[in-house]
């Protein structure tokens, strides 16, 4: 986190924190000016010249011009270094999760990861990057102040200076609770995401099953969930500027108090009344805020732990390269998988060709979706070994194509394509093979139609055919079928499988449920499996007995 925030943006917040120093000290200056100002006044009213009083008028308003040059400044680079800072993270984070392990992103709510770049990315920039810059400038400030009240009357000095601890001391009891209350709001933001997420994807079901009031209920439970978090934190809140504000009033009475006896005993005049009441605000003030502003930077710690799981390390600027393609075999050796202790791969031992294609049958839970998984590398927690090419542990970049096949709300071309240069030729080419051509014949824009989200316009066929055609645009020499053309009519599913198993030196291993000759004549091995083990493996003709309802 400490890269990204300050060894990345060294320059940056060198050239902030000289203007912001500047501001600052700026500001505090405004009383020493203030205190010639008066002084000047009551000299001109004795002396009935106003030569000295139009002298320090116009020293004013060229400071006053200056010092707003100053604040602009030191605001705009605040915002242009809060604004990298906030670009790099947000990129960190998200190239972190695109480098996540797949099986850590399945059991990963995705709706912590849209919190988490939303209100959590928020928070930490108000509470912590803000906060941060915040309590900079009141250290600076009361330094500054401090040794101005030291200059005009030390014995006032101390005194302030001892008594701004009092309004100091009150938030740092409130930080425990502070961080308690975060934690929780972060926990019922991801839960209430969480219901969103379900509700607008299952709006079919719910439709359906006509469950909009028990939907609705699940929803508004939720977000009073959320409401009275915030509503607890903002009541903390509360009641910590609350006791802080009154006792830095009362103390800053006490002060100018003691400063009006000064001045009646003509210790010091009327214009370092003035000074002395301004400095002390601008010492006591930012003492109550910067102990208000650790607590809140302490109450952050929640979210930033939550960045940290899932930020890229600093300097890890490129995302892993394209897995190597397979060249010659993929092979299991003895290879077991369990899910929670329940075995789902059982000693299975198997060696893949190049260039030539599987078939997997078998009944529902009999683990074939979980051999396609291990193949492309979605899980580590296996016993066995994977080989690619006769390397142990190597991935194998593949082309999984899914039952449910999952569109991103753009284009057609920018879902085939996945936003890498294609020449047309190729594009519509792999679209002819996936049996796209009727489809976008049927569009207005062809190509550049938009999907809508999750390719809501699309049948569930339409679906799968578009992502055939990006396996096949993609040139992977791995092909992974889950039941890939489920959806399809038997028409378009013979099509697309000639199209797929026609393709020269690729491989393809595809989970099947259509048990017909006609298909599975069409394979050079058939494996059947069976309780997580391969029972039977051939040709058809020497299978058929075996596979055929």
């Amino acid at each position: 986190m400490r890269a990204y925030v300050f060894h990345q943006n060294k320059c940056r917040w060198g050239i902030f924190l000289v203007f912001q120093t500047i501001r600052t000290v700026g500001t505090v200056g405004v009383a020493v000016l203030i205190n010639l100002l008066i002084d000047a006044v009551s000299a001109a009213m004795a002396a009935r010249n106003v030569k000295p009083l139009t002298d320090c008028m116009l020293i004013c308003g060229l400071y006053a011009f200056a010092l707003g040059g100053a604040v602009f400044l030191a605001e705009h680079l605040k915002a242009v270094n809060i604004k990298h800072i906030m670009l790099q993270i947000r990129s960190g984070i998200m190239r972190g999760i695109l480098e996540k392990e797949r099986i850590a992103d399945q059991r990963k709510n995705s709706a912590a990861y849209i919190a988490l770049l939303g209100q959590s990315l928020d928070s930490f920039e108000e509470n912590y990057l803000k906060n941060l810059i915040a309590v900079y400038d009141s250290l600076t400030g009361m330094i500054i102040a401090a040794a101005l009240l030291f200059y005009i009357n030390p014995f006032i000095a101390v005194i302030s200076i001892a008594a701004m601890a009092i309004p100091g001391l009150i938030p740092g009891f409130f930080g425990k609770r502070l961080g308690v209350l975060q934690k929780i709001n972060l926990q019922n933001t991801a839960g209430y995401h969480a219901k969103i997420k379900d509700i607008c994807s299952g709006f079919e079901v719910i439709k359906t099953c006509r469950a909009e009031k028990q939907m609705e209920e699940l929803h508004d439970a939720g977000s009073v969930l959320l409401e009275d978090g915030k509503e607890r934190t903002a009541d903390t809140m509360a009641v910590l500027y609350g006791l802080a504000n009154m006792a830095s009033v009362a103390v800053q009475f006490l002060v100018m108090s003691l400063a009006g006896v000064f001045a009646v005993n003509g210790l010091i005049t009327i214009g370092s009344i003035i000074a002395v009441t301004q400095l002390t605000g601008q010492v006591i003030s930012p003492a109550f805020q910067l102990s208000a502003r650790i607590s809140q930077l302490k109450g952050v710690r929640p979210v930033c732990e939550q960045m940290e799981a899932n930020l890229l390390p600093a300097g890890a600027c490129e995302l892993k390269a394209d897995l190597p393609e397979m060249e010659r075999t993929l092979t299991l050796e003895d290879v077991s998988f369990a899910y929670d202790n329940a075995v789902v791969i059982d000693h299975v031992s198997l060696q893949f060709e190049r260039g030539r294609k599987y078939a997997v049958v078998g009944r529902s839970g009999s683990g074939k979706s979980t051999l396609l998984k291990l193949l492309a590398g979605y899980y580590d927690s296996y016993a066995g070994r994977i080989l690619a090419d006769g390397e142990s542990d190597r991935k194998t970049g593949a082309a999984w194509i899914h039952q449910e096949v999952f569109l991103f709300d753009d284009t057609i071309r920018n879902n085939i394509t996945l936003y890498k240069p294609y020449d047309e030729d190729e594009i519509k080419r792999a679209c002819h093979l996936a049996g796209l051509d009727d489809v976008l014949g049927r569009l207005p824009a062809g190509l550049d139609t938009e999907a809508a989200e999750n390719g809501s316009r699309f049948s569930g066929g339409e679906r799968q055919r578009i992502a055939v055609a990006r396996a096949i645009l993609h040139r992977k020499n791995l092909f992974l079928l889950d039941e890939a053309t489920s959806a399809l009519d038997s028409e378009t599913t013979e099509f697309v499988e000639d199209s797929i198993l026609s393709l020269e030196n690729v491989t393809c291993i595809a989970v099947t449920h259509k048990l017909t000759p006609e298909s599975l004549r069409k394979y050079d091995e058939i494996l059947v499996m069976e309780h997580g083990k391969i029972v039977e493996q051939g040709s058809f003709d020497r299978l058929s007995a075996r596979i055929l309802p």
